[in-house]
């Protein structure tokens, strides 16, 4: 198959760049290409690629130099053309060695292309799109002398054919022959060119007798096809179109989009490449009259209703409303589209046949926005706000590498034939005051309008939000508006964050003025005066009501918002539908609320809910509602939590900041939520017993076993003591004697068992804590984004029934080592043999080295060094080590010692590696009361310890020797830090310390010391 050359070379740049192939959907750029299909063919045939950057870079100019490469590729395919050679210089700035020569010089022979009348070339000048259009036209097959493409009108003879065989279809504006031709635009005309016919003259020759010449000539006329490839380029006709004679795996046929539009499918032999939508005869975006299509389509006669198609948002319309009708020219009663709709019109002439489409914008909110893993792509989570696609789920996906905030307003489209949406894009908006509203009809119609700031927004035919009825003139309002201007959702202004649970309250009766007790968003609690009496019929609020508040020189209006999801009561409701207790204490329904960080749907109750809607003014709170009740949120949802014990509030922003809550069948969870257009905006929540809410702020608590204390006794509590990492602070915590762990109670024997990582913790009042939770994902797995390292005994507890059920499973991962080039660290799990599992460090891990003692120390990766029977804790997420704990676990007790102390040198040098490296000096060593040591002496329980220096940082390495050894075959085998030096930025300080000890002679204890002086290696 013959392949074009690819458009986007280096040369259009400043500066060489590697390509890449990719779609035009698939470049970062993509939302600044206009001629997507034009890209995606060029691109899928090998024709155009883009840079290793992910761009397209669509309107770069493409120069002279380039051109020639591209129509050498397209005629004889990107190999032979990369053969080409110049025997001599084409053209004298065009020297043999030229990057272009070969294909100047071939594109010269064929006459395709020509110089100036100085004799260059000028092969890095831009091209003008006349000039490229000249080059596609010849190797279409046209003659340069005999169309008249030389001398000084040729510019005017090559519009005239390249524009009449539709070289410039669906180009935007009117095509600029002496403008340079860009990228994209080199795409569109090359895809024109795919499908143009070519041509050849069956007679050209010269006969001279005497001083006569005779020429016999004739016209272009279109070359025939009468083999295999006829009918790849839409349908047979007897004619070869170019990619028919050069791109016989490429095919294009006629089709549907999934808007019904009529389109262009094409296919790289059997893959498909895309469907692009044909360019509308008639495009409106609001009503248009059946009479006005007909004109504006120019028709001369009646389209039959027989011969007319009509579909909505890609199917016919299932309400059998909008249906064909005959296209007149008087029909004026009769009308397609509506405000806000894209209707589009497709006229075939040659079938006499009308395909209506309409494309519907509809409103959404981002629910959340997810990054491309290496399994999916990214995508955002679209929630319908008010009127929504028949079809469309309450949430569904949409494929996209641009950016949305959380809550962002968004106009999508949607195929109902497709089931998904086709397009997401954000809402703009205007804010202010509504001077002005038309409302005289009840029901949305194009005459509606609201005025903000006296600019009138009439309304989309898929509106929603504040209606009209309810707009008043004065307030402040939002509109957001569809791509061509129409409103298509109206809200009042609120104060954002403004909200406010009402718990409590007291009218003029009890006192002076009105009396609220309210609940804010940022945890506060407050008794506020009201400007209206809200427990009084008129304006009653139901306790639990969420609130809106403006508050002027310390009085609150109060203003309910549309519904309250509830699943506790305050006080006792008059009516009884709405149950209560006798006092102001908030009661939870029986019922499983679950909360958690991971999942953006929260489980408010299996059971019961209630239901408190807005009523004008005041707030009516309905019937429970059997069943479960579950709500989404996001990361810009409010959680206001209540702590029992500590009696107050804490709130969190965002799904993933919110702590774990769940309810159990004698700990109940009380909850009132806002939810608005599918999502949560606030959440109160009330917990009868603190233990059940678990802050998934405090992540990553470390225990250290060895460090923990006796039992102490204190006025308020019973706990256990334990260095620890916390909130990635190193502190000293207490854990209650009875702590809870995974839902099971420890006993106190079992307690001073805890030992490694948690995921979080809860405390009491007293900072005692008295609930622990392991990490879920306890077990490395290399397709697991999150996972963790453990070192966990297996503790025993009970449950709730007081059965002996297992709290802590046992884990274990022993061993470590590292791969400073890489920056990752080799770790053993589960008792293997070897280090079968590597894991990056991120830049900004935390490390923590913990002693035999458990004392805690930060570290850092470069003093991490191999070692065969540390102990490993690792958080992982996203891949990457957030944070690791090694703690050092002794190779053998080392010996008491009592005598034989002595002393000798040692010598520090780097390797070629640059790799440090530790010697003894033999003669050096100087044991008291032993001259006639020499390193022959054996000993057993042998130990000797490496410590190094570096710039300051230490390092150590031990090892032990089982059996009686000579100290000479100890410090020959001892293990040295593995640790390369980084000389980048200069010399490197170090100093080394070895300790040999071992059980003697007359079972004395020795220890030998050496040591180094300070060395400066580069």
């Amino acid at each position: 198959m013959k392949k074009f050359l690819s458009l986007v070379l280096a040369l259009v740049m400043t500066m060489s760049l590697v390509t890449v192939s990719a779609g035009a959907k698939d470049f970062t750029d993509s939302s600044k290409i206009q001629y997507a299909e034009a890209v995606d063919v060029m691109s899928a045939a090998k024709v155009i690629d883009g840079y290793t950057d992910g761009t397209f870079n669509p309107t770069a100019t493409l120069t002279r130099g380039a051109a020639a490469k591209i129509i050498c590729n397209l005629i004889l395919g990107p190999t032979t053309a990369s053969a080409l050679v110049a025997d001599a210089a084409p053209y004298k700035d065009v020297p043999t060695n030229h990057t272009f020569a070969g294909y100047i010089a071939y594109c010269q022979k064929e006459g395709i292309i020509s110089g100036y009348a100085d004799g260059t070339f000028r092969p890095a000048n831009s091209l003008t799109g006349y000039a490229f259009m000249k080059m596609l036209l010849g190797a279409l097959g046209y003659d340069s002398a005999k169309e008249g493409y030389t001398g000084p009108n040729w510019s005017i003879q090559v519009a005239k054919r390249a524009l009449n065989i539709g070289l410039d279809d669906d180009l935007v504006g009117d095509f600029n022959g002496v403008k340079a031709v860009n990228r994209e635009e080199a795409c569109l005309y090359s895809l024109n060119t795919l499908t143009a016919t070519m041509v050849e003259y069956e007679k050209n020759s010269t006969v001279t007798v005497g001083n006569i010449t005779i020429k016999d000539q004739s016209s272009a006329k279109d070359m025939v096809n009468t083999g295999k490839t006829d009918g790849k380029i839409f349908k047979a006709d007897g004619k070869m179109q170019f990619a028919e004679k050069y791109f016989d795996n490429l095919s294009v046929t006629k089709g549907s989009d999934d808007f019904a539009r009529p389109a262009n499918v094409w296919k790289l032999k059997a893959e498909k490449i895309g469907t692009y939508a044909d360019t509308a005869d008639l495009t409106y975006t609001k009503s248009v009259d059946v009479c006005d299509i007909y004109k504006d389509l120019g028709l001369g006669s009646k389209i039959e209703k027989k011969d007319v198609s009509v579909y909505v948002d890609g199917v016919v319309d299932p309400e059998n409303k909008i249906v064909p009708i005959a296209i007149t020219k008087d029909n004026d009663d009769d009308s397609y589209g509506a405000n806000g709709v894209l209707t589009e019109v497709f006229y075939d002439d040659d079938a006499d046949t009308v395909t209506i489409t309409e494309v519907n914008t509809y409103v959404g909110e981002i629910s959340k926005t997810v990054k491309a893993t290496s399994k999916k792509d990214a995508y955002v989570v679209v929630i319908p706000e008010g009127v929504k696609p028949t079809s469309m789920k309450n949430s569904e996906e949409f494929e996209t590498t641009a950016s949305f905030d959380d809550d962002a307003y968004v106009l999508y489209t949607y195929s109902e034939d497709a089931k998904e949406i086709k397009s997401v894009e954000v809402a703009k908006s205007v804010s202010g005051e509504a001077t002005r509203i038309e409302n005289k009809a009840k029901v949305w119609d194009a005459n509606k309008a609201i005025y903000i700031e006296n600019t009138a927004y009439k309304f989309s035919n898929k509106a929603d939000g504040v209606k009209l009825d309810d707009a008043s003139v004065g307030n402040e309002y939002d509109v957001y508006l569809d791509a061509y201007g129409y409103a298509i959702y109206v809200e009042e202004v609120e104060e954002i964050g403004n909200y406010a649970l009402l718990v409590d309250y007291q009218n003029k009766t009890n006192f002076n003025s009105n009396k609220a007790m309210l609940v804010f968003a940022d945890g506060t609690e407050k008794v506020v005066e009201t400007a209206k009496d809200y427990k009084g019929n008129s304006n009653k609020l139901e306790l639990g009501t969420i609130v809106t508040y403006k508050e002027d020189n310390g009085v609150y209006t109060l203003k309910p918002v549309d519904k309250t999801i509830a699943t506790g009561t305050f006080n006792t409701a008059i009516s009884g539908l709405y149950e209560g207790t006798s006092e102001p204490k908030n009661l939870g329904v029986d019922g499983d609320f679950n909360l958690t960080s991971d999942k953006a749907g929260v489980q408010m109750t299996k059971t019961k809910f209630y239901t408190i809607d807005k009523t004008g003014s005041k707030s009516v709170a309905a019937s429970d509602t059997t069943g479960t009740k579950n709500v989404q949120t996001n990361s810009k949802t409010i959680f206001v939590v209540y702590n029992i014990d500590d009696d107050d509030y804490t709130v969190y922003t965002g799904i993933k900041n919110a702590p774990k809550i769940a309810s159990t069948a004698t700990k109940n969870v009380s909850a009132y939520a806002y939810v608005k257009g599918g999502m949560t905006k606030v959440m109160f929540i009330y917990a009868d017993d603190s233990s059940i809410i678990s802050d998934s702020n405090k992540k990553m608590v470390f225990l250290a076993n060895e460090s923990v204390s006796n039992l102490i006794h204190t006025k308020n509590s019973d706990y256990y003591t334990f260095n620890a990492v916390i909130n990635g602070e190193i502190k000293e915590v207490m854990v209650d004697w009875n702590v809870e762990v995974n839902g099971k109670t420890l006993a106190s024997a079992d307690v001073k068992s805890l030992n490694g990582l948690f995921e979080s913790y809860s405390v009491d009042k007293y900072g005692v804590i008295t609930r622990l939770t392991s990490y879920s994902t306890d077990a490395y797995n290399n397709t697991d984004a999150k996972q963790v390292f453990n070192n966990t005994p297996k503790i025993e507890g009970v449950d709730s029934s007081n059965n002996t059920v297992t709290a802590v499973d046992a884990k274990s991962t022993i061993g470590i080592d590292k791969k400073s080039a890489d920056y990752t660290v080799l770790v053993r799990y589960d008792g293997t043999k070897n280090f079968d599992y590597t894991i990056t460090v991120d830049d900004n891990a935390k490390i923590y080295a913990v002693d035999e003692d458990g004392n805690i120390t930060e570290s850092s990766y470069k003093a991490i060094t191999k070692d065969t029977n540390d102990k490993v804790y690792a958080v992982i997420e996203d891949y990457l080590v957030k944070a690791l704990v090694i703690e050092d676990v002794d190779d053998g007790k080392a010996p008491e010692v009592t005598e034989g102390n002595g002393t000798f040198d040692v010598t520090v040098s780097k390797n070629q590696a640059g790799e440090l490296e530790v010697n003894y000096v033999a003669n050096s060593f100087d044991v008291t009361d032993h001259d006639n040591f020499d390193l022959s002496w054996e000993g057993t329980k042998g130990k000797v310890t490496v410590t190094l220096v570096v710039d300051g940082e230490t390092f150590t390495q031990t090892t032990s020797y089982k059996g009686t050894q000579t100290v000479q075959y100890m410090l020959d085998n001892a293990k040295v830090p593995s640790i390369t030096l980084d000389l980048a930025s200069g010399g490197v300080k170090v100093k080394a310390t070895v300790t040999v000890t071992f059980d003697g002679m007359n079972n004395d204890t020795y220890k030998l010391v050496g040591t180094s002086g300070l060395s400066i290696l580069g």
